[in-house]
């Protein structure tokens, strides 16, 4: 990317709205993400319901009595109440009033010797009946009895004064139950607070996908960041537990998609870099765990396999974790441990720093202690005259930078490397903040050249139409995972491991005693060919 697609960048403005689709694609995405919240909640709501059920439940009792009533004739015009039925359905409004009320109250209250009544009293005619229902409902089983008792024993007296004489017949004894009527049953609660808890916890997902935008395409790649895609890599599922499991094209249990999307962006990448005339390449990304030292490191795999010099160097001087990403068995056991500071300062020998990828031309420069002076170290003479010289030796430099976001040594290793590579990982950094640090690179002026998305959980489109073979070898699928490179054509890796590479003034690499042995069974068994 050239300093006007910089420019643009600057001047690109996200879209105000989102289309219905992106919005319900967004949300199903962040809710991938996010489920783990509407679980918590719903469990936590749950129980929320539960303990407020237990601590408003009170178990309620009842006690209940039942009566007939009668009443002799009437001899006036109103014969209102020689119907025993409709006189039971009267007598339960008149006498529901009567019972409950301040006087009927005292008097239960002074036969109970309390100071309150302890029950709820209702009184209802049995339809088309004679027959009335007095109830008591209560906390108290045993107090609910003692109400029913005291409104037989008192109920004639009011009946009498109210309505004149009316005979009311205990059908059935008072009975009270030990059971409430109301069961402990806290499922419901339990429901309807876990489902309002589910709820609340689709809001984030909600929210992500109306306000938030990230990269989930090639074309998101280009038409927000506004620079070129070199490729998409899927995801790659890697045993944590085995050892030395890293995500590299070297390893056999890599997966074809992969090494297909692989080799496409090496391709393009080489093309560009050789249009862009880049010698020196910063890999760096947004944010951490987007993968960048994963493709650093085997974009400087691939490029090795077309002939090509590379020097691979930890730029994350802070954190350095690039050699634990490679596997042990390909470095040399006894290198030192040390920060790139000493190096630069020639307090570790050269020798013991940088070692030779086994059966590859990448050569390694990863320190595994984080520097003391950070800024003063990538700002040094050392490091630019390192690089500098570094230039002549090798094909490529491929600089692991460290994430942009919150520290600017990725755009402070800028001013010594030619190109910029951008690893974005899908769905996951906002657009807003990739611009941010993208555009930190403007002020450098060093052109990002190409784009990468990676870790995408979709289909591939795999491009099997490179313009230029690799090397000559085409598609030979055998060694390195699938890679199966064989001979490289002009000089064998045999070869290529047995002639001293000299890295700078004070560097030289020499061939191993081991590799040496090698290459003269390799020339003795020629001789015995011939």
């Amino acid at each position: 990317m050239t300093s006007d697609n910089l420019n643009r960048i600057g001047n690109t403005s996200e879209p105000q709205t989102k289309s219905l689709a992106e919005i319900m694609e967004s949300f199903m995405g962040a809710f991938t993400k996010l489920w783990w919240i509407s679980i918590v909640l719903m469990i936590l709501a749950g129980m929320l319901g539960y303990f407020k059920y237990k601590s408003d439940y009170v178990a309620m009792y009842q006690s209940e009595v039942t009566f007939s009533i009668t009443s002799p004739e009437y001899d006036g015009p109103d014969e209102t109440y020689t119907d025993n039925t409709q006189l039971a359905s009267t007598l339960s409004v008149s006498f529901d009033y009567l019972i409950n009320n301040e006087v009927f109250y005292e008097i239960i209250q002074k036969d109970l010797g309390l100071n309150y009544v302890p029950s709820i009293i209702t009184v209802s005619a049995v339809p088309n009946t004679n027959i009335l229902s007095i109830i008591a409902l209560g906390k108290n089983p045993e107090l609910n009895n003692k109400v029913i008792d005291s409104i037989i024993n008192n109920y004639s007296e009011v009946v009498e004064f109210v309505l004149g004489e009316t005979k009311l017949t205990i059908l059935e004894q008072p009975m009270g139950s030990d059971e409430a009527i109301n069961a402990y049953e806290p499922t419901k609660a339990i429901i309807k607070y876990g489902f309002i808890g589910f709820i609340l916890g689709l809001l984030p997902s909600v929210a992500y996908a109306f306000f938030v935008r990230t990269i989930k395409s090639k074309e998101d790649i280009e038409k927000y960041l506004s620079v070129t895609c070199f490729g998409i890599l899927p995801v790659v599922n890697v045993n944590r537990k085995e050892k030395n499991a890293t995500c590299s094209i070297l390893d056999k249990k890599i997966g074809f998609r992969y090494l297909e999307a692989m080799r496409t962006i090496t391709s393009r990448c080489e093309r560009e870099l050789e249009k862009n005339q880049c010698k020196v390449i910063l890999i760096t990304s947004t944010q951490e765990n987007e993968g960048k030292s994963t493709f650093a490191m085997n974009l400087s795999y691939s490029l090795s396999k077309l002939q090509k010099k590379v020097m691979l160097i930890d730029g994350d001087l802070r954190k350095p974790e690039l050699r634990n990403k490679i596997n042990s068995e390909l470095i040399r056991a006894d290198l030192e441990d040390y920060s790139m500071e000493q190096f630069l300062n020639r307090e570790v020998k050269s020798n013991r720093a940088i070692a030779n990828i086994k059966d590859t031309r990448v050569i390694l420069l990863a320190p595994n202690k984080p520097a003391k002076n950070t800024v003063d170290c990538l700002n040094s003479s050392s490091m630019e005259n390192f690089i500098k010289e570094g230039r002549d030796v090798v094909d490529y430099i491929i600089i692991d930078a460290p994430p942009c976001s919150g520290i600017s040594d990725a755009a402070v290793l800028a001013k010594y490397s030619d190109g910029v590579i951008y690893v974005v990982k899908e769905d996951t950094a906002k657009v807003n903040k990739i611009l941010d640090t993208i555009q930190e690179f403007s002020y450098t002026r060093i052109p990002i050249i190409g784009c990468i998305l990676n870790g995408s959980v979709g289909r591939l489109k795999l491009s099997y139409g490179y313009g230029k073979r690799y090397g000559g070898y085409g598609y030979g699928y055998g060694s390195y995972g699938g890679y199966g490179y064989g001979e490289y054509g002009e000089v064998s890796d045999k070869e290529f491991r047995t002639k001293p590479r000299k890295v700078s003034k004070h560097i030289a690499l020499e061939t191993t005693e081991e590799q040496k042995k090698a290459l003269e069974a390799e020339r003795q068994n020629k001789k015995d060919e011939l």
